[in-house]
Protein backbone atom coordinates (compact mmCIF):
# COMPACT_ATOMS: atom_id res chain seq x y z
CA UNK A 1 0.00 0.00 0.00
CA UNK A 2 1.36 3.63 0.95
CA UNK A 3 5.18 3.69 1.10
CA UNK A 4 8.18 6.28 1.31
CA UNK A 5 7.77 7.74 -1.92
CA UNK A 6 6.59 10.75 -3.74
CA UNK A 7 3.28 9.46 -3.48
CA UNK A 8 0.32 7.21 -1.98
CA UNK A 9 1.57 4.34 -2.99
CA UNK A 10 -1.82 3.60 -5.49
CA UNK A 11 0.16 3.92 -8.99
CA UNK A 12 2.57 1.13 -8.17
CA UNK A 13 0.58 -1.01 -6.45
CA UNK A 14 -2.69 -0.75 -9.36
CA UNK A 15 -0.18 -1.80 -11.73
CA UNK A 16 1.07 -4.55 -10.14
CA UNK A 17 -2.48 -5.50 -9.58
CA UNK A 18 -3.16 -5.18 -13.38
CA UNK A 19 0.12 -7.29 -13.54
CA UNK A 20 -0.96 -10.43 -11.32
CA UNK A 21 -3.95 -10.57 -13.69
CA UNK A 22 -1.47 -10.29 -16.56
CA UNK A 23 -2.45 -6.96 -17.61
CA UNK A 24 0.89 -5.34 -18.51
CA UNK A 25 0.94 -1.34 -19.01
CA UNK A 26 3.35 1.31 -18.88
CA UNK A 27 1.76 4.64 -17.07
CA UNK A 28 2.61 7.16 -19.01
CA UNK A 29 1.92 9.91 -15.98
CA UNK A 30 0.29 8.82 -12.99
CA UNK A 31 -1.38 10.86 -10.37
CA UNK A 32 -1.63 10.23 -6.46
CA UNK A 33 -1.27 12.67 -3.65
CA UNK A 34 0.08 11.41 -0.22
CA UNK A 35 -2.81 13.06 1.36
CA UNK A 36 -5.06 10.83 0.01
CA UNK A 37 -5.95 7.45 -0.79
CA UNK A 38 -7.38 7.73 -4.40
CA UNK A 39 -5.57 8.51 -7.35
CA UNK A 40 -5.13 7.25 -11.21
CA UNK A 41 -2.56 5.99 -13.91
CA UNK A 42 -2.66 6.84 -17.32
CA UNK A 43 -1.61 4.55 -20.62
CA UNK A 44 -2.26 4.86 -24.03
CA UNK A 45 -5.34 3.06 -25.62
CA UNK A 46 -5.27 -0.23 -26.17
CA UNK A 47 -8.62 -2.41 -26.85
CA UNK A 48 -7.00 -5.53 -25.81
CA UNK A 49 -6.29 -4.40 -22.16
CA UNK A 50 -9.11 -1.94 -21.89
CA UNK A 51 -10.79 -5.46 -22.54
CA UNK A 52 -8.69 -7.41 -20.08
CA UNK A 53 -9.55 -4.89 -17.35
CA UNK A 54 -13.10 -4.40 -17.78
CA UNK A 55 -13.59 -8.35 -17.66
CA UNK A 56 -11.41 -9.04 -15.17
CA UNK A 57 -12.21 -6.74 -12.85
CA UNK A 58 -16.12 -6.82 -13.69
CA UNK A 59 -16.46 -3.57 -15.06
CA UNK A 60 -19.83 -2.16 -15.60
CA UNK A 61 -20.56 0.81 -17.98
CA UNK A 62 -21.00 4.31 -16.14
CA UNK A 63 -22.94 7.12 -17.96
CA UNK A 64 -20.36 9.52 -18.51
CA UNK A 65 -23.47 12.38 -16.64
CA UNK A 66 -23.13 10.38 -13.58
CA UNK A 67 -23.58 12.23 -10.08
CA UNK A 68 -21.49 9.51 -8.38
CA UNK A 69 -18.92 9.31 -11.13
CA UNK A 70 -18.55 13.10 -11.07
CA UNK A 71 -17.85 13.42 -7.64
CA UNK A 72 -15.24 10.57 -8.01
CA UNK A 73 -13.70 12.65 -10.76
CA UNK A 74 -13.37 15.67 -8.88
CA UNK A 75 -12.11 13.44 -5.65
CA UNK A 76 -9.42 12.31 -7.53
CA UNK A 77 -8.53 15.15 -9.94
CA UNK A 78 -9.59 14.15 -13.38
CA UNK A 79 -10.61 16.80 -15.73
CA UNK A 80 -10.15 15.04 -19.07
CA UNK A 81 -13.45 14.50 -21.20
CA UNK A 82 -14.56 11.24 -21.28
CA UNK A 83 -15.47 9.17 -24.24
CA UNK A 84 -16.85 5.94 -21.83
CA UNK A 85 -16.58 5.27 -18.04
CA UNK A 86 -16.43 1.56 -16.84
CA UNK A 87 -16.68 0.85 -12.95
CA UNK A 88 -17.04 -0.87 -9.91
CA UNK A 89 -17.59 -0.05 -6.53
CA UNK A 90 -17.89 -2.13 -3.35
CA UNK A 91 -14.10 -4.35 -2.72
CA UNK A 92 -15.14 -7.30 -5.03
CA UNK A 93 -12.26 -10.17 -4.13
CA UNK A 94 -10.82 -9.08 -7.84
CA UNK A 95 -9.84 -5.72 -5.74
CA UNK A 96 -7.32 -7.52 -3.06
CA UNK A 97 -3.67 -6.43 -3.34
CA UNK A 98 -0.53 -8.47 -3.02
CA UNK A 99 -0.29 -7.02 1.00
CA UNK A 100 -3.76 -7.60 1.38
CA UNK A 101 -5.24 -4.50 1.33
CA UNK A 102 -8.17 -3.41 -0.58
CA UNK A 103 -9.22 -0.80 -3.40
CA UNK A 104 -12.89 0.02 -2.73
CA UNK A 105 -13.34 1.19 -6.44
CA UNK A 106 -11.52 0.69 -9.90
CA UNK A 107 -12.78 3.04 -12.98
CA UNK A 108 -11.43 3.03 -16.14
CA UNK A 109 -12.00 5.90 -18.04
CA UNK A 110 -11.53 6.14 -22.01
CA UNK A 111 -10.61 9.61 -23.63
CA UNK A 112 -11.71 10.55 -26.98
CA UNK A 113 -7.90 11.43 -27.50
CA UNK A 114 -6.39 7.68 -26.99
CA UNK A 115 -5.64 7.75 -23.38
CA UNK A 116 -7.09 5.57 -20.70
CA UNK A 117 -7.04 6.35 -16.91
CA UNK A 118 -7.51 3.56 -14.26
CA UNK A 119 -8.73 5.34 -11.37
CA UNK A 120 -8.79 3.46 -8.34
CA UNK A 121 -8.69 3.94 -4.04
CA UNK A 122 -7.63 2.47 -1.16
CA UNK A 123 -9.81 1.16 0.93
CA UNK A 124 -10.32 2.16 4.77
CA UNK A 125 -8.81 -0.59 7.29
Amino acid sequence: MAGCGRDNGLPGDLTDLLKAHDILVQPSRTHAPLSQRGGWLVIRYDAQVATGIISTFGLRPVPVDDPDWAHTAQANGVTVAAKEVWGRIGRPPQFTLEDGGQLEYLYLLVTPGGEMYVIAEFAYG
